[in-house]
C-alpha cells in the first residue's frame, strides 16, 4: 500500500512529533510504501529510514507578507505534486496543507485527516479548512474528545497522542528529592502571547524562591528579541528550540502550560504527558485537552491561567513536602502509561486498513472507466503531465 503524508512545517512541535512515531512504524513495515511532502527544514521528521522525502517549499518567515507568499507557494506545490504523485491514500497531518487535499479529491483518492488544532486565525481561513475537510475526508482522526466535539462530523473518531513510555528510575526517592532541591518550574511552548509566556514571566517574578525555565520552539536570538523590551526576573532562564526535552523534564519539579483560554485552547497537551512520563506533575488550564489528561489534585492542577495567585498556591501545594510531591509524581507516571505508543499505532493502522479497503472497492467499480478515459487522452498531453511531475518531484 502506498501512503503519501502531507505536513506543512517540519519542526520540533507536537504534531510532527506524533507523526514521526507513526512514520517510523510504517516505514519499518514491508506492507507499506510511504513518502512525505513537508518542509525541508530542521525538525523531528528528518532522518527516518525507508521514507521518501519531498519538499513542499514552505519556510516560516518573520515577515508576515513573505510568510503568506511562502504559504501560498506551498499550497500550489502541494496541489500540483499530488496531481501526479503515485499513491493510494493521502494522509493529512493537520488541516493546513489543503492544496494537497483538493488535488487528491480531484483524483478520487481516499484522504485521511489527523486533526491537531481547532483554533485557526483568521476565522474565514478556519471555515475554509473545515469545509474542505468535510467535503473530502474519508476519515477524520482527532487527538482528543475536545477536538472531536469541535469538528462534529460523522466520520470522526478520536485517538489520543502517544508517548515513548520510559522505565521507572531505580531510586525513585533520590530522583524526586533532587527535583525538589532544584525547584525548576519548566514551560516548553511556542513563542506566542496566547501561550501565556508573559504570565509565566510574571509568575517567576512572584515566586523568587523557584527557578523558572521558558523553552520556546524558536532560535534563542529570536526569543531574546521577543522579550527585549520586557524586564525579566533573575530567576527566569530563556532557552531556544531543542532536539530533545528529556533532560529538561528530568530536571524539572513541575511543568506548566498557561495557554490563555479566551484566545487559544489546547487541543491535547503533549508536553503535559511527556512531563508525566518523567514523574513531573503539571499545571495547565481547566479547558480543552489538558482536562482529559490531568486528574485535578492528584497528578497536577487545572487552573485559570490569569490567576497567578492561584497558580503559585498550587505550586506550593505540590512541592510542600516530599511525601506530597512523591504522591503527585507517581500518579503522573501511572497516568502516562495510559497513552502508550502500541495502542496508538494499532488504532491508526485499523483506520488505514479500513480506508484502503474502501479504496480497493472504489477502484474495482471505476477502474475500467478510468482506464478508458486515460487512454483517450492524447499521448503528448500525458507526456506533458510526466514532465510536470518530474519537475515537481525535484527537492
Amino acid at each position: 500500500m502506498k501512503l503519501l503524508f502531507c505536513h506543512l512545517l517540519n519542526n520540533y512541535t507536537g504534531s510532527p512529533k506524533v507523526l514521526s512515531v507513526l512514520l517510523k512504524e510504517l516505514a519499518a513495515d514491508n506492507d507499506f510504501e510511504i513518502s512525505i511532502l513537508t518542509s525541508k527544514t530542521d525538525g523531528v521528521l528528518n532522518g527516518i529510514q525507508n521514507l521518501k522525502y519531498y519538499d513542499n517549499w514552505y519556510r516560516w518567515h518573520e515577515n508576515k507578507i513573505l510568510r503568506i507568499f511562502r504559504f501560498t507557494l506551498s499550497q500550489l506545490r502541494n496541489f500540483f505534486f499530488v496531481c501526479f504523485a503515485d499513491f493510494d491514500i493521502l494522509y493529512m497531518n493537520t488541516v493546513v496543507p489543503f492544496g494537497a487535499t483538493l488535488a487528491a479529491k480531484l483524483r478520487k483518492k481516499k484522504i485521511i485527516y489527523h486533526v491537531h488544532e481547532v483554533y485557526i486565525n483568521p476565522n474565514f481561513v478556519k471555515r475554509l479548512y473545515l469545509v474542505i475537510m468535510r467535503k473530502c475526508a474519508a476519515k477524520i482522526i482527532c487527538v482528543s474528545k475536545y477536538v472531536k466535539e469541535n469538528v462534529n462530523l460523522e466520520n470522526t473518531i478520536f485517538i489520543y497522542n502517544p508517548i515513548e513510555y520510559s522505565c521507572m528510575p531505580l531510586d525513585v526517592d533520590s530522583y524526586l528529592k533532587n527535583k525538589l532541591e532544584r525547584k525548576i518550574i519548566f514551560m516548553p511552548t511556542s513563542l506566542k502571547k496566547y501561550k501565556g509566556v508573559f504570565q509565566f514571566v510574571e509568575l517567576a517574578r512572584l515566586m523568587p524562591d523557584f527557578n523558572f525555565v521558558l523553552l520556546c520552539s524558536v532560535e534563542l536570538i529570536e526569543l531574546q528579541k521577543f522579550f527585549s523590551r520586557t524586564s525579566l526576573p533573575e530567576n527566569l532562564s530563556l532557552v531556544g528550540k531543542q532536539n530533545c526535552l528529556k533532560e529538561f523534564y528530568r530536571e524539572a519539579v513541575i511543568t506548566m502550560n498557561l495557554s490563555l483560554y479566551d484566545k487559544f485552547i489546547e487541543t491535547f497537551g503533549l508536553t503535559v504527558l511527556e512531563s508525566f512520563d518523567a514523574l513531573v506533575p503539571a499545571i495547565a488550564p481547566s479547558y480543552g485537552g489538558p482536562t482529559e489528561i490531568i486528574q485535578n489534585g492528584k497528578n497536577g492542577f487545572l487552573v485559570d491561567p490569569y490567576n497567578l495567585k492561584e497558580i503559585s498556591g498550587c505550586i506550593k501545594k505540590i512541592t510542600n513536602d516530599f511525601d506530597t510531591y512523591k504522591s503527585f509524581a507517581v500518579y503522573a507516571k501511572q497516568r502516562a502509561k495510559d497513552f502508550n505508543k502500541q495502542e496508538f499505532l494499532r488504532e491508526i493502522k485499523v483506520v488505514i486498513i479500513q480506508v484502503s479497503q474502501e479504496t480497493v472497492l472504489n477502484n474495482s467499480r471505476w477502474g475500467g472507466v478510468r482506464q478508458v478515459l486515460f487512454n483517450s487522452v492524447p499521448e503528448y498531453k500525458r507526456q506533458c503531465g510526466q514532465v510536470v511531475f518530474n519537475f515537481l518531484s525535484l527537492t
